[in-house]
């Protein structure tokens, strides 16, 4: 029986650790073809860019506004006079977050953002947000299927209390 119960309590603990390096293979792919690249189009004001991190299928959900949109109402088409109009500021944008699961195909991620806005010759201005995303893997790459944004809860205090995006192994 003792024989038994160490077996069981052998594999209660090492089964997860196992499981680790997937996670962390799922997460780093997960940050470099969708998270990097959407920050980087969000500051840059590239339209394009930020339209290409998301499936052709994707569901906005603003989740304070109580709306849904497909990809057409989500995306209209791009204005070039927004484009330039982003540009006359600066912008950061950083993730965190409280949840990251994913089976290899597809991946369920929570968190908060923290966004500021850099005007020319004024004070930067910091906003937060919590989201809620579906990634799935299209044609071998991730992209966003269901994206969801609130208000709730989005403070500096939670912000900094999730984790990086960047994961140490």
């Amino acid at each position: 029986m003792k024989k038994y119960l160490l077996a069981a309590c052998f594999l209660s603990v090492s089964l997860p650790v196992m499981a680790q390096p997937d996670s962390v293979k799922y997460v780093n792919e997960i940050n470099e073809q969708v998270w990097k690249p959407f920050i980087a189009h969000l500051v840059a004001g590239n339209q394009g860019g930020f339209r290409s991190v998301h499936s052709s299928r994707i569901t906005r959900v603003e989740i304070d506004e109580g709306k849904l949109m497909d990809y057409e109402k989500y995306f209209p088409p791009i204005d070039p006079k927004q484009q330039e109009q982003s540009k006359k500021y600066k912008r950061t944008f950083e993730l965190r977050f409280d949840k990251r699961i994913s089976n290899g195909s597809r991946a369920w991620e929570s968190g908060y953002y923290k966004g500021t806005v850099i005007p020319e010759g004024k004070e930067p201005r910091s906003y937060y947000g919590r989201f809620y995303v579906l990634l799935e893997k299209e044609n071998g790459v991730w992209k966003i299927l269901v994206d969801a944004d609130t208000g709730k809860d989005a403070t500096e205090e939670n912000f900094n209390r999730a984790s990086a995006m960047e994961i140490k192994q």
